[in-house]
């Protein structure tokens, strides 16, 4: 079986993906629909529909999805809480998959349990349960394949809270999200490493690594998770000048940075930043003295992506497609799992 190069676009930014990216990609996840009065929203206008026309045209094997949710959303577990509930979700989702002739739900329930209900956990395996049950019934009305993922978060909290190492059953894979890993932090450092750094200071361990290892020691098959690659960065500033700011206290906590676009055009020539790498854990960063910004590069991709083969995973996915309006990362991830598999 051939790896999985999936991504996800955000709605209004379906024009960024070119007929080229289109035939790389194996799936491309449809950001977002949201839950709105217990069911699953999203309305498509009439050039959105046609640029999936494009998409498809471009490649007919392209599975597009829908995502359900997002990482703000907090309709899912409110909406599983019933029975009732739940079979209305699940059929409004299924419902968008018909109307759009879409291939399947990605189901981005990401943060169950960050309500302190510790129901969630068990209402995330039903809604997985639902879903595929109601894609198998739909699959024996049209004859065709409709795929079942979801969009996991990294780390033990994520394993706590969920029945993921009974649940994966249900899923055709996993979008392990290993990036966010450093957020609400004061501590400036990597978001997106593959490895843990020799650097001291880091707060916990949180390298896709040990997301990766300690999700397969839970019970889930290594070749249903996706390694996650970030299209954006995470930036700190008032960062102290110690060892280039890599895991120095900060008066504020992290927020969002630039996009790769604009950290490739913008930031790295700039001779006010330096970059760095860190070896041990294959990961850039940049520094100016002040301001502190991680993120991915092609060369992390290219580990991350030697990582997924080595170690039998199911691929790699990316978040989000128009922060690299150039491909560069994107690029990297196509040479370096799809061509070197």
């Amino acid at each position: 079986m051939g790896k999985y190069f999936v991504g996800y676009v955000t709605l209004l930014s379906l024009t960024s993906v070119t007929d080229t990216q289109a035939r790389k990609l194996t799936h491309l996840n449809l950001a977002f629909a949201p839950m709105k009065d217990g069911e699953t929203f999203m309305e498509l206008s009439d050039r959105q529909l046609l640029e999936i026309k494009r998409l498809r045209r471009a490649n007919p094997s392209l599975a597009i999805l829908v995502s359900t949710g997002g990482g703000g959303d907090r309709g899912h577990g409110e909406a599983t809480s019933t029975p009732e509930g739940l079979d209305k979700l699940t059929e409004s989702t299924v419902r968008l998959v018909e109307k759009y002739n879409l291939d399947g739900i990605d189901c981005d329930w990401e943060f169950p349990g960050d309500t302190g209900i510790i129901e969630e956990k068990y209402q995330h395996t039903a809604l997985f349960a639902d879903y595929r049950r109601k894609l198998d019934l739909f699959t024996m009305k049209t004859g065709k394949k409709y795929w079942l993922t979801t969009a996991a978060g990294a780390g033990e909290w994520y394993l706590a809270r969920t029945e993921i190492h009974e649940s994966h059953k249900y899923l055709d894979f996993i979008n392990l999200m290993t990036y966010d890993s450093n957020t609400d932090s004061t501590i400036a450092g990597h978001h997106t490493h593959l490895y843990e750094s020799k650097v001291p200071g880091c707060p916990r361990i949180q390298s896709a690594h040990h997301n990766v290892s300690i999700m397969i020691e839970a019970g889930v098959p290594v070749e249903k998770i996706l390694i996650g690659v970030a299209f954006f960065s995470h930036r700190w500033d008032q960062v102290p000048d110690v060892n280039h700011g890599l895991y120095q206290n900060t008066p504020y906590k992290n927020m969002f940075g630039p996009s790769y676009t604009e950290i490739m055009l913008k930031y790295e020539p700039r001779m006010d930043y330096t970059k760095y790498w860190d070896d041990e854990a294959k990961a850039p960063f940049l520094y100016n003295g002040s301001t502190f910004i991680s993120y991915d590069d092609p060369k992390s991709v290219q580990h991350k992506c030697e990582y997924a083969i080595q170690n039998g995973m199911g691929g790699a996915f990316y978040w989000v497609h128009d922060c690299d309006h150039a491909g560069v990362l994107f690029d990297a991830i196509y040479d370096n799992l799809i061509l070197s598999e």
